[in-house]
């Protein structure tokens, strides 16, 4: 039987219908493909595929991030877990068993028909979906809100929410315990390990240059203050300067220093200031919207 989210507007007074919900007997089993048994047999199955922009890409530990999450919001115990969004896998006529639980990353290019299809099954869900279009699952299902995007695994950095019916009649819900969780997992805190250091500050790059040109203060290096190096003696090979550099006089230093140490405060107090003006300007500008007195008979009428 269908599951059938309506919206009824009687007079001013918008109410949602009751859904008549009856599970769907769909037949499945441990070979079930759509089956979830361990992340590295589920990534298999992209190895010999060609990947499209809907295919997942969703790190191991974040996937077992949002696992736990619903483990700790329903009860699980007994369920199997479903992964149908898979290469040449075909949602719609999966077998579903009774005891299944839909777990996945889907295409968010059929989001909102994927979510319906999943209701009107009574199929119990709980997926990855757009950040900002999130509410257009909310016709057929509930919306979880987290805060952090998410970095997958070939680099790219979403904005996600996730869509669920397994939280009854919440419509929406914020989840700061997600939110940490996912935020907390390590693919989401790599950073490259590329070497820093500090040079002299006898050594100049244009990008010194640059930084003391937006202060007010002149300087200038004459030809007899400094020498063009392209590397320094102790400089690791693997590190060469970016570019030629200057190497400059003990004299020419100490004021290059100062002026330096002036441009980035006033830089500093510059972009302080034009934060505060356009923050100001923007609220300025802003169009006050009120609400009607349709809306606020609606309101005045919710639970």
């Amino acid at each position: 039987m269908k599951r059938e989210i309506k919206e009824l507007w009687l007079g001013d007074e918008f109410k949602p219908a009751k859904a008549n919900i009856k599970r769907t007997k769909l037949k499945g089993g441990s070979s079930n493909p759509i089956v979830f048994h361990d992340y590295d047999s589920y990534i298999a199955k992209f190895q010999k595929n060609n990947k499209t922009t809907d295919d997942t890409y969703t790190p191991k530990d974040i996937y077992e991030a949002v696992l736990n999450y619903v483990r700790s919001i329903y009860p699980m115990e007994g369920k199997e877990v479903l992964r149908p969004f898979y290469p040449g896998g075909d949602y719609e006529h999966a077998e579903y068993p009774e005891d299944g639980v839909v777990i996945d990353n889907p295409p968010f290019s059929m989001f909102s028909k994927i979510c319906k299809f999943y209701s009107e099954n009574n199929i119990p869900f709980f997926i990855f979906g757009p950040g900002l279009t999130i509410f257009s699952c909310l016709k057929y299902c509930s919306a979880v809100i987290i805060a952090p995007q998410i970095e997958f695994s070939n680099g790219a950095k979403v904005k996600c929410n996730f869509a669920t019916n397994l939280i009854g009649d919440t419509l929406v819900a914020i989840s700061q315990e997600l939110s940490k969780a996912i935020a907390a997992c390590p693919s989401q805190n790599q950073k490259v390990n590329l070497p820093k250091y500090r040079y002299p500050q006898e050594l100049l790059s244009v990008s010194d240059f640059q930084t003391m040109a937006k202060g007010n203060l002149p300087f200038s290096v004459n030809r007899n203050e400094a020498v063009i190096v392209r590397n320094l003696d102790n400089q690791p090979k693997k590190g060469d300067l970016f570019g030629k550099e200057l190497l400059i006089s003990g004299a020419a230093a100490v004021k290059a220093a100062a002026v330096k140490a002036a441009a980035v405060k006033a830089a500093e107090k510059k972009a302080a200031e034009k934060k505060a003006a356009e923050k100001k300007a923007a609220e300025k500008k802003a169009i006050p919207i009120e609400l009607s007195d349709r809306e606020k008979r609606i309101i005045n009428n919710l639970k």
